[in-house]
């Protein structure tokens, strides 16, 4: 799998290859039987999913194609099956997240992403749309979005200098790379929540708790460490790019993660239902795309959705409903069941 785009450095471990076709391939199957859903196809690199209960809307973050950065956006899928795209989102979306009526999003770039909140939804629209934070000044990027118990908006900081094939990692440009952060739902306050993490790229929290669970992308250069899920504790440091989940030096005086992954298996997206944790793996615990389960606790993941005709970037769990996206463009709904 290829992990660094040339054009797009500061996304190097995503692999965010569209391979939409104009013919929707059958859907993944889902290990506790029951019925996997299409509803969407040609959403160019899924990323991430939100959701507005009180107009039945789900929303797909698109990165878009990554070479010519068209085909981005947040695409709506309204209560009867019909999808559009929503006007004036841009390509390069990472993370989206609905929360008080508004719809937060993320962009990464390599002179420094943004955070947009987008007010006033009528089923086709915004009426308004705000830039609440550019993270240039910060953390360079933004990946994935989560708002925690506390009101507050936490984000993981987008890949700004990688590994190369000598295990070396030169300076970032930004002064707080490799980092879980978090503001307010206005944009106001930044604070650094954990450190050392090579690629946070989507959060979840699980029920009251107050730390987000992250999945962690590991390098494809130099000697290849395991990949990981982290709970981004309030201080904790899991030490890249001194130490890489095992590799490197001083290792045991960096925080440890939740839970490692074999290499490649790349996790993407994640939700949570109850103590449980959904994770999207794009190489898979075994070398195929997956969504997996295991408990919020750590433990032994487990397959929970397979088949995927391509790699699986986009998960989340919404009101009982597992939610995924592939590199076909194509969107599934699976029930959680019993």
């Amino acid at each position: 799998m290829r992990k660094t785009v040339a054009a797009l450095t500061f996304l190097a471990g995503l692999g965010l290859i569209s391979v939409a076709s104009a013919q929707t391939p059958p859907p993944p199957s889902a290990v506790n039987g029951q019925p996997v859903t299409t509803l969407a196809a040609g959403i160019s690199t899924p990323t991430s999913f939100a959701f507005d209960h009180g107009t039945g809307t789900v929303f797909v973050a698109a990165f878009g194609d990554e070479d010519s950065g068209k085909g981005g956006g947040v695409f709506a899928i309204g209560p009867g099956g019909a999808v559009a795209r929503v006007p004036r989102t841009p390509s390069g979306v990472a993370g989206i997240v609905f929360h008080g009526g508004k719809l937060y999003l993320s962009t990464v770039s390599p002179k420094g992403g943004k955070i947009i909140a987008f007010s006033g939804w009528n089923r086709s629209s915004f009426a308004s749309s705000k830039t609440i934070f550019n993270a240039a000044d910060t953390v360079g990027s933004v990946n994935g979005l989560a708002f925690g118990p506390d009101g507050r908006l936490y984000g993981g900081a987008g890949l700004a200098e990688d590994v190369n094939k000598k295990g070396k990692v030169k300076p970032s440009p930004f002064p707080d790379p490799y980092t879980v952060f978090s503001i307010t739902a206005t944009g106001k306050g930044f604070k650094v929540v954990a450190r050392g993490m090579r690629q946070p790229w989507q959060l979840t929290f699980v029920g009251r708790r107050r730390s987000p669970y992250v999945s962690v992308l590991s390098q494809d250069e130099g000697r290849i460490p395991l990949d990981a899920i982290v709970v981004a504790r309030q201080g904790t440091d899991f030490g890249f790019p001194t130490c890489s989940f095992g590799l490197g030096t001083r290792c045991g005086t960096f925080s440890k993660p939740l839970v490692t992954l074999p290499k490649h298996a790349s996790p993407m997206g994640i939700g949570a239902q109850g103590n449980t944790l959904y994770v999207a793996l794009f190489g898979g615990l075994k070398g195929q795309p997956e969504v997996v389960s295991l408990p919020a606790r750590g433990g032994t993941p487990t397959p929970f959705l397979t088949g995927f005709a391509a790699p699986v970037v986009a998960t989340n769990v919404d009101q009982g409903n597992v939610y995924a996206g592939d590199l076909t463009g194509s969107v599934y709904r699976v029930p959680i069941g019993a």
